[in-house]
């Protein structure tokens, strides 16, 4: 598994490290099936609007179209200073 750092906007989490997947995916819970099924994939979908504006830390595996962390866990959250920080130092 792979960690990532980032921000919540919009319900989707915007990876911010490692810098190479910068991106804004969606999390799930669902492990990575040999064919996309969006469906089955949105059924796990991990609910982010509790930590809308936040800076989480996510465990998972991120797919190859980089929509998606697979087998997605958060790991760690920010309060509300750490998030400013968070953001200050990467926008």
């Amino acid at each position: 598994m792979d960690e990532f750092l980032g921000l919540v906007e919009n319900g989707q989490f915007r990876i911010l490290e490692p810098a190479e997947h910068c991106c804004a995916v969606r999390l799930t819970r669902l492990i990575k099936p040999k064919l996309l099924d969006e469906v089955a994939v949105e059924k796990h979908q991990i609910d982010l609007s509790d930590d809308e504006g936040k800076a989480i830390m996510v465990e998972g595996a991120l797919g190859k179209e980089e929509l998606w962390i697979y087998e997605a866990k958060v790991s760690d959250r920010a309060g509300s200073i750490l998030s400013a920080v968070v953001q200050k130092i990467f926008d």
